[in-house]
């Protein structure tokens, strides 16, 4: 293969042995040129990198959420390399392709896409690309050094074909024929993205979608991070990255970056975060929440909130509550759609017994059969009392204690965490009521603390069974 490359945006492959200061592209360049010497290969990815490559086995819509100078256009294009030529590293884990492929890359602007986009694939001046050389067999070219269409000798012997296309072109212009990839580089406008997500509906291709956040919260965005889990939803995948997940980028490297950008910018520059300012409902800073896990001591009392639903998933969060420093720990999450009562109260039950509560709106009756959710998860055997739904007095109990450090909130759940990150008011100071259910059951389950109790503890709470008239003590 070729030797190292460098994007023009300075991304680059971070792996391995060592960490190299960066701090302007030539720097960069003799950084990759080092590690290449020491580690050999042209492209090593890592970590983060490695989890979106590994995600295209099982889905086929996948985002790389990452700040700048992680890797992430490089990762994208490193990708599509390999579906190109046929030829896969040892370490692969993806999509593999056995045939040629046509293919798409594309950016913001056609500048973007000249500079960034065809540097990192084809190389620029002294600095090679992702497609090995020897491998071209054609380019067509439409003036002022952008590249049109690029063909690639593939290992099965046929030809792959790669466009280079930009989102200011339109639409339209990603209307056509079917493509097995298409990689976007940064955020385009959600119709261009539909668009070239139906080119790759009929051949079961693979739409690579590497950006930072820097628009705030689009539609584009909640299209993915709607269904942010640990295991890809519907078949889509989510990926972070920061710069700590970019080995070539060391301590005193990032501070120079830190200290050069607007502090307004840095969550989405450094971390990939998507961050929506004073629209925040809890303006607390992941860093001051976020606790590894630990193994919680059997004397604490636990309780878990439960918020219902059907197409909508029915979420449910488990707390644990040190009594000692009044300090409330969110330890477990489920969110699953379309499922009976019984078995979410199967599954919510399995994973232990405790004091459970919900929102008040499961005591209504169906107007089909007089039935409410509470009897017939009841009659499952999970019984719940009702919790308080003053939803502003809930936000401000909530918030008090993310702001006074006492609450927190295990790092090992990303559904939970997705919620945080977009969870926002809108113009008129409205809580957006969407992708919002984790959070109504933490709520829930904070302002019934007292309520909790520890394993094996005698409850004695006196809680509803099925309809408004019918209670009994556990």
């Amino acid at each position: 293969m070729s030797t190292a490359p460098a994007t023009a945006n300075g991304n680059a492959p971070a792996c391995g042995a060592g960490t190299f200061a960066v701090t302007s592209t030539s720097e960069l360049y003799a950084a990759l040129q080092r590690w290449q010497a020491s580690l050999g290969g042209w492209y090593r990815p890592h970590g983060r990198q490695q989890a979106f490559h590994t995600a295209g086995a099982t889905a086929h819509e996948r985002l790389f959420l990452a700040g700048n100078r992680v890797g992430k256009t490089l990762a994208g294009a490193a990708e599509v390399a390999f579906h190109l030529s046929g030829a896969y590293p040892p370490w692969w884990r993806g999509v593999r392709f056995a045939h040629p492929v046509q293919a798409w890359a594309a950016s913001v602007t056609r500048e973007a896409t000249r500079d960034i986009l065809q540097g990192t694939y084809l190389g620029n001046g002294s600095q090679p690309g992702v497609i090995e050389p020897t491998r071209v067999v054609a380019q067509r070219h439409k003036g002022g050094g952008a590249v049109d269409t690029v063909s690639i000798r593939h290992a099965s012997g046929g030809l792959s074909v790669l466009g280079f296309k930009s989102f200011d072109q339109g639409r339209a212009s990603f209307q056509g024929t079917a493509r097995q990839v298409v990689h976007l580089d940064e955020e385009p406008p959600l119709e261009v993205y539909q668009e070239a997500l139906l080119r790759t509906l009929t051949v079961q291709g693979h739409l690579l979608l590497t950006m930072t956040p820097l628009l705030g919260l689009t539609p584009l965005l909640r299209h993915f991070l709607g269904q942010e889990h640990s295991v890809p939803q519907a078949g889509k995948a989510v990926v972070r990255a920061g710069w700590a997940d970019a080995l070539h980028l060391d301590a005193a490297a990032q501070a120079r970056l830190r200290a050069s950008l607007p502090a307004h910018e840095l969550a989405a520059r450094e971390h990939g975060e998507v961050r929506v300012g004073k629209g925040l409902v809890y303006p607390v800073d992941e860093a001051e929440v976020a606790v590894p896990r630990f193994a919680i001591p059997p004397h604490w009392r636990r309780i878990v909130g439960v918020d219902f639903g059907f197409v909508a998933p029915t979420a449910a969060v488990w707390l644990a509550h040190d009594a000692a420093t009044d300090t409330v720990y969110v330890t477990d999450t489920y969110a699953v759609s379309e499922r009976t009562p019984a078995a979410h109260a199967a599954a919510i039950l399995a994973r232990g017994v405790y004091p459970a509560v919900c929102d008040p709106a499961g005591q209504a009756a169906s107007q089909r059969d007089g039935v409410s959710l509470m009897e017939l998860y009841a009659q499952a055997g999970l019984h719940f009392t009702k919790a308080d739904n003053t939803v502003e007095h809930g936000l401000m109990v909530v918030l008090e204690r993310l702001r006074t450090g006492r609450l927190k909130v295990f790092t090992d759940l990303p559904a939970w965490w997705a919620e945080y990150r977009t969870y926002m008011r809108d113009a008129k100071g409205r809580v957006v009521k969407q992708d919002d259910h984790l959070l109504d059951a933490t709520r829930y389950a904070v302002v019934s603390l007292n309520l909790a109790r520890a394993t094996g503890e005698v409850t004695g709470l006196s809680r509803p069974r099925g309809r408004e008239s019918d209670w009994r003590t556990v």
